[in-house]
Order: structure tokens, then sequence, then C-alpha cells
């Protein structure tokens, strides 16, 4: 039997055993079937040294050998991209944390610069929850005056913003 002939014997009568076999270890058809075309690739370069009596033994174990570097390797790759998440979300975790420290030092440094009473009444009707008829019972001014210095905190803020994002 000429190499050819051989060839296409092992081809036809192979073929699709092979590709069941691969989908034994790999999901993906696709690429069982590139697994299995690389392995008759290799038969048809080495045709010559194929030993009929001992093919069949070769395809399965050649098949058997590429699925498992290929789920190797898609271990390898899965372990790749789950360590980068974890590198990444470090890092952003980190910029996040900073950002915050630099937030709050912002807040703080905009807050310290607020004169009184602008600056109580802040405090009482954000960071205590007070409503702004609580403030004014306390304060004894009248509810329009806690609203003006509310305004007035609210707009020094916004600008101090603004001109921080423009920096």
């Amino acid at each position: 039997m000429g190499e050819v002939e051989l060839f296409n014997q092992l081809f036809r009568q192979y073929y699709q055993p092979l590709l069941f076999f691969a989908m034994q270890y790999i999901a993906d058809e696709e690429e069982c079937h590139d697994i299995v075309n690389g392995v008759f690739e290799e038969v048809w370069r080495h045709i010559d040294q194929i030993d009929h009596s001992t093919a069949k033994s070769f395809l399965y174990a050649s098949v058997r050998n590429r699925c498992i570097d290929y789920v190797r390797r898609m271990k390898l790759r899965q372990q790749y991209v789950e360590f980068t998440e974890l590198m990444s979300e470090r890092y952003i975790q980190a910029d996040e944390q900073i950002e915050q420290q630099d937030i709050k030092k912002r807040i703080s440094e905009i807050f310290n610069a607020l004169k009184p009473p602008t600056k109580e009444i802040l405090e009482a009707c954000y960071i205590q929850g007070k409503k702004y008829k609580e403030v004014a019972e306390e304060m004894k001014i009248s509810i329009s005056t806690v609203k003006k210095h509310m305004v007035r905190a609210l707009k020094i803020l916004r600008d101090l913003k603004n001109a921080k994002s423009v920096t």
C-alpha cells in the first residue's frame, strides 16, 4: 500500500472516532477538530515512518497528548486571568482608598475653611442629619437663615470642587 493510500485509509477510518475521543477531554468541538487535524498533519509529514499495525495506537496517543496539553494551557491561562484580575482588583482597591483619603482630606480642608455659623449649620444638617427646622430652633435663628447658610456652604463646596477638578 502506498503512502497516500495509507494516509487516506487512516484518515477515513479514524478521523471521526478521534474527534469523539478528543471531545471526551475538551468540550470545544472546533478545538477538537484542530487537534485531530494537527495529528493528521503530523502523520502526513511522517507518513513514511508510520507502521500500519501501530497506527491506531499512535493516533489515539497523539490526540490524547495534544488534548492534555491543551487542557494544561487552558488551566494556565485561567490561572493567569485569575491572577491578573486579583492584582488589578488590589490596585483598584488601593487607588480607591487613596482617592477616598484625598476626598476626605479635601472635605476636611473645605469644611475647616468655612466660617461660623455656616460651618455649624452645615455640620448640623449634613453630618448630624438634622432638619433645617431643628437647626433653626437650636440656634435660635430663622429657617430662612439656615437655608441661606446652607446655600452659601454648598456654593463654596461646589466652587472648590470645580476648582480642584480643573487643576
